[in-house]
């Protein structure tokens, strides 16, 4: 499981982390995200830069994080989604839902101005 997807995250500060997934996202491996990103509130920017894939379930843990953030107070970022990951983002109605920026340091900025 862990030696397709790889999860980093780096506290920038007390409220802003950065979580960044690389490799395949899937019913398998979205256990090890949903973690990470629950230690990762109140804020956090997903970087998806280095995704090769994400099936329905991976989807779904976006979907949820940004919920939870939202509802909690905090904002979950996307950001970095390369050309498939975003077209499977607009595919599914994603990019509607999820707060998408293309770059890592914008979603950071974003972040620690709130």
């Amino acid at each position: 499981m862990t030696e397709r997807l790889r999860i980093t995250e780096v506290h920038l500060d007390s409220r802003v982390t950065v979580v960044t997934v690389t490799g395949e996202l899937d019913m398998d491996t979205c256990p090890l995200l949903q973690a990470a990103l629950a230690r990762a509130l109140p804020r956090v920017a997903i970087d998806l830069s280095a995704l090769t894939s994400a099936d329905s379930y991976g989807l779904t843990v976006l979907i949820a994080m940004h919920q939870h953030a939202r509802a909690s107070g905090g904002r979950a970022l996307v950001c970095g989604a390369g050309d498939l990951i975003r077209a499977v983002f607009r595919q599914r109605g994603l990019d509607r839902v999820l707060e998408l920026r293309p770059v890592l340091a914008e979603a950071v900025a974003e972040l620690r101005a709130l």
